[in-house]
Formats: structure tokens, C-alpha cells, sequence
């Protein structure tokens, strides 16, 4: 898989991605992803019979693989860190919903 093809999964969530090809993308081992689906931190997709995953797994584990570099962090945290960037994310896209629905005249600047 070439640098190019693995940055256009960042862009379009629907494509699947390997289990290898996740591990090399942001870093880390195959066992160490498989430890973070035993956590229920990731989640691979159940239709296929080799272990897969929705690409819109990738931008938030470069985000968590480069924080456990930076500080030294074990593989739990690694998975409760994942964990609560999913969430912020989510609420992040609920918040900007809701500010849509806001009139102009009464948005805050």
C-alpha cells in the first residue's frame, strides 16, 4: 500500500482498512491493536472473516499513538484515551449540529 493510499482513507471513513494496514499507519503492532479490541477500545468491523476496520479509526489512533510516544503511556490508558477522543469528537459534531440550528441573529461571536 502506497503513502497515498493510506492518507485517502483519512478522507473517506467508508473504506476498510486491515489490521495491518492500521498498524502500520499509525505505528504500532498488530498485537498491540488486537490488546486494544480485547479492551473494547476498537472495534473492527464483524462482516469480514480477517480482522478489519472502518477507516475513521485512523485519524483517532495517529492521534493516541503519538500521545503514548510523548508520554510513555501503557496500553490501558492507550484504550481509555481512544475511548474519550471518540467521545469528544462526537460531541464536538452534536454541538456543531445544534449551532446550526441556531439563527444568525442570536449566534454569539
Amino acid at each position: 500500500m502506497t503513502q497515498a493510499s493510506i492518507e485517502s482513507f483519512s478522507l473517506d471513513a467508508t473504506e476498510v482498512i486491515t489490521l495491518t494496514e492500521l498498524a502500520q499507519c499509525c505505528g504500532m503492532s498488530p498485537a498491540e491493536l488486537d490488546e486494544l479490541v480485547d479492551y473494547n477500545a476498537l472495534v473492527p468491523l464483524t462482516s469480514l472473516s480477517e480482522r478489519a476496520f472502518s477507516a475513521h479509526w485512523l485519524a483517532p489512533m495517529r492521534a493516541v499513538a503519538k500521545l503514548r510516544l510523548d508520554f510513555d503511556l501503557d496500553l490501558f490508558t492507550v484504550a481509555i484515551l481512544l475511548e474519550k477522543l471518540i467521545q469528544i469528537e462526537l460531541l464536538e459534531r452534536q454541538v456543531q449540529a445544534l449551532q446550526a440550528l441556531v439563527p444568525a441573529h442570536l449566534r454569539q461571536t
